[in-house]
């Protein structure tokens, strides 16, 4: 009975901790964003998306979409890591939430904001995203538009540059036609 009683109090030791680790203290960004790729890997909608690198343009229509590469970005730009915690300043509005990143710290995430709709259901969300070091420096703005917690569209600009090559600049577009 006291051995019971003893994996009892230890099982539930161990749920609380587990939970207080796993507890997010930022917007979960990543949950929201593998909710979408789960339900747009089963309904595979069509989309319709152009990608522009340097002078080259390429549109295309298609139901065939990795979803988990392609929103591969917006899972990075979530917060609740455990190295990111404490390091963003926290800005509540009406309907909007910004993380912006403190001053004398260098993580990739610099700015996330969400805005949400009066049911309180996130409709928008923007990352800014840079990396510098002594290899290559790249930035990346995100964006994703939402509708009754589903993707609507979804867009990301950015550039790369080698230190020994020159700037590359990318456009990614994403239209979901039949959500």
């Amino acid at each position: 009975m006291r051995k019971l009683l003893f994996i009892s109090l230890l099982l539930a030791g161990c749920t609380n901790s587990e939970t207080t680790q796993s507890s997010k203290i930022y917007f979960d960004l990543a949950g929201l964003v593998n909710q979408q790729i789960a339900s747009l890997t089963q309904k595979q909608p069509l989309a319709h998306k152009s990608l522009l690198l340097e002078e080259k343009t390429e549109a295309i229509n298609t139901t065939k979409i990795d979803w988990k590469k392609e929103f591969e970005l917006f899972l990075q730009a979530d917060l609740n890591k455990q190295s990111y915690q404490l390091s963003y300043d926290v800005a509540e509005g009406p309907q909007k939430l910004s993380y912006t990143l403190k001053k004398g710290e260098s993580l990739p995430v610099k700015l996330l904001v969400i805005v949400f709709d009066e049911k309180e259901r996130p409709i928008h969300i923007e990352a800014l995203l840079q990396t510098k070091n002594y290899l290559y420096e790249s930035e990346k703005h995100l964006q994703m538009n939402l509708e009754n917690n589903q993707v609507i569209n979804y867009q990301i600009i950015g550039w790369q540059e080698l230190f020994v090559g020159k700037r590359k600049n990318f456009k990614v577009n994403g239209i979901l036609v039949n959500k």
